[in-house]
């Protein structure tokens, strides 16, 4: 498997020089093709005995576009060898879609990634797009959301934007595999479990379409925004049935994907060297897990909120600070999670060497658990389109906690991309 991580690395880098000078946009048919991409191998161990890989993959992205003037259409494919989960090597269309422009509005259809709000490394408005937590949040962030089916129009006004999202076929989020380093888990190791082979996730029927809308205000020195998403949990909720017999301790798992609401509210304001913005969304019908498992899932609402400022000091520095807090309205005492929780987190960046090196650190601290996950990174431009990554993340806190459950997977990685 190695050999064709390599092979691929080579191969598309031939592609890439090759492909940049056969490919011109041609002036007879007003057409023009552009073919871009990057090529990354990544590999992260533990830094604790026995410092098993936990993750080990050769990427290949090639992106091309055609585009006439009022008609573009867009590719990405993936070529993935994965030396950790060979089960995931293979061919994937990252994205894929048509764009048609016309003078107030425009109107994509096809694979695509949409991404609302502007938090930093959390989601709170930002919805649309499940998320690949396969490597929980270790990846880039831009790596986590996954593409969906969509029709996307916007309308383009004079104070700002109108946006309609049609999504007609649901697409799940991707959690860890239970032979994963990163599962879940959360059972009792004293339970009998047995998973439901039943297929839970909506039809393909269009009645189970998702729809979206937003209008985002751009006024003098304020941006601000209103949105609205019909759409269903992207991560299963699971319902615990407890197996015949009076006095079985076995349940049957049986995963569950309800409808939502979201309704959404964003900012952002600039001010001197520093952005202030924030972010709350209302989630209409969500489902938590009882204390009790002979009980039903709690339907309960839910808010999540946002604040937070960006530092822009000079000299190539940049803080990014937020607060991000979540609320069960409605709670009692019957739910199997805290009514409350707060995280702060922390971004720190600066480039330095004539930009061709950035020092980053993104630190996340839950308030209520007091686990925290710190990830240290640093790129070196080695030339134009090839840069070097060395980093870390590190895991603390107790393992019931959201990080400190991983605390025996603080990693080290490397990795290093060609763009073209």
């Amino acid at each position: 498997m190695k050999k064709w991580g390599a092979a691929i690395f080579v191969l598309l880098f031939a592609m890439a020089q090759e492909a940049s000078a056969f490919l011109n946009p041609d002036p007879d048919l007003g057409l023009d093709f552009d073919l871009s991409g990057y090529v990354e191998t990544r590999h992260c161990f533990q830094a604790k005995s026995p410092n098993d890989f936990l993750a080990s993959e050769t990427l290949a992205r090639v992106e091309g576009r055609a585009s006439t003037a009022d008609i573009s259409l867009f590719a990405s494919v993936d070529l993935s060898a994965n030396y950790r989960f060979g089960d995931e090597s293979g061919v994937s269309i990252h994205e894929a879609y048509v764009d048609y422009v016309s003078s107030p509005w425009d109107l994509r259809a096809g694979r695509q990634i949409i991404t609302w709000g502007n938090a930093d490394g959390v989601r709170v408005t930002d919805n649309i797009s499940p998320s690949d937590l396969s490597e929980y949040i270790t990846r880039d962030f831009d790596e986590i959301r996954m593409a969906v089916d969509a029709l996307k129009f916007r309308l383009f006004g004079t104070h700002g934007t109108a946006e309609l999202i049609y999504i007609p076929f649901f697409k799940a989020g991707i959690l860890p595999e239970d032979d994963s380093p990163w599962a879940v888990g959360g059972f009792s190791s004293t339970d009998t479990m047995t998973r439901s082979s039943g297929d839970a996730e909506p039809g393909k029927g269009l009645e189970n379409g998702e729809f979206g809308a937003k209008y985002a205000f751009f006024l003098p020195g304020f941006d601000f925004a209103l949105s609205y998403f019909y759409t269903w949990n992207d991560l299963p909720d699971y319902a615990f049935t407890r197996k015949a017999g009076e006095f079985s301790d076995a349940y049957l798992v049986t995963p569950e994907f309800n409808r939502l609401h979201i309704t959404g509210v964003e900012f952002s304001k600039p001010y001197g060297d520093f952005v202030f913005r924030g972010e709350a969304a209302f989630f209409h019908g969500r489902r938590y897990s009882a204390r009790d498992r002979d009980s039903l899932l709690q339907k309960k609402d839910q808010a999540k909120w946002l604040l937070g400022v960006d530092w822009y000091p000079g000299s190539n520095w940049s803080l990014l600070c937020q607060v991000t807090g979540d609320r069960i309205l409605g709670f009692s005492d019957t739910i199997a999670r805290e009514k409350h929780t707060t995280m702060v987190t922390f971004n720190l960046s600066r480039k330095l060497l004539r930009e061709k090196l950035i020092l980053s650190g993104m630190h996340y601290y839950t308030m209520d658990a007091g686990d925290s996950l710190t990830r240290l990174s640093g790129e070196y431009a080695v030339m134009d389109g090839f840069s070097l990554f060395l980093g870390s993340d590190i895991f603390t806190g107790d393992r019931e906690g959201t990080f400190g459950r991983y605390r025996d997977n603080t990693q080290v990685w490397v990795k290093a991309k060609y763009s073209f």
